[in-house]
């Protein structure tokens, strides 16, 4: 089995509490079974508006396929996607093989 990485770039509403309302979806959406991480990195130019990266992982293709519509029907999660203002990429990942 393939670990299946799936990364989306996001721009955020301005929303100081977009940390409380993230955290409370990443501990929902981690609680199902087939989610085996929800991280989240942050652009550092300062001198723009900061992109996110929050990067799921499942343990392979089929369980992402499945537990990926989940997302968007959970309550913690849907207050979450409230705050997107933009998404530039959403896309499954694997491993580059040459």
């Amino acid at each position: 089995m393939t670990p299946i990485t799936e990364i989306f770039i996001l721009k955020m509403k301005d929303d100081p509490q977009i940390d409380a309302i993230r955290e409370v979806a990443r501990k929902d959406f981690v609680a199902l079974d087939g989610v085996t991480s929800w991280e989240t990195l942050v652009t550092t130019d300062q001198s723009r508006q900061p992109l996110y990266a929050d990067i799921f992982t499942f343990p392979d293709h089929e369980t992402a396929k499945r537990v990926t519509p989940e997302f968007a029907k959970r309550p913690a999660t849907q207050a979450f996607l409230g705050q997107i203002e933009e998404m530039i990429v959403g896309q499954f990942f694997a491993p580059h093989q040459p």
